[in-house]
């Protein structure tokens, strides 16, 4: 499954937005979690346009893994 982030951070004036698209949730998660440390407001979405969370994230992984 594909997972697309999408991040906005007008304060950044070489890079205000981001979109980047990974294909598994730990990835994703990786990805959401360094933009939020740059400030970045993030959107997370699945390939077929279903908002996820990070918790939701996280427990993709945990269920991958098991």
């Amino acid at each position: 499954m594909g997972y697309i982030i999408a991040g906005a951070n007008l304060a950044n004036v070489e890079k205000p937005s981001v979109v980047d698209q990974v294909e598994t949730a730990t990835e994703a998660l990786e990805k959401v979690q360094r933009l939020e440390r740059d400030d970045y407001h993030v959107r997370t979405s699945t390939a077929e346009g279903e908002d996820l969370s990070v918790a939701t994230l996280a427990a993709r992984i945990v269920l991958d893994e098991a």
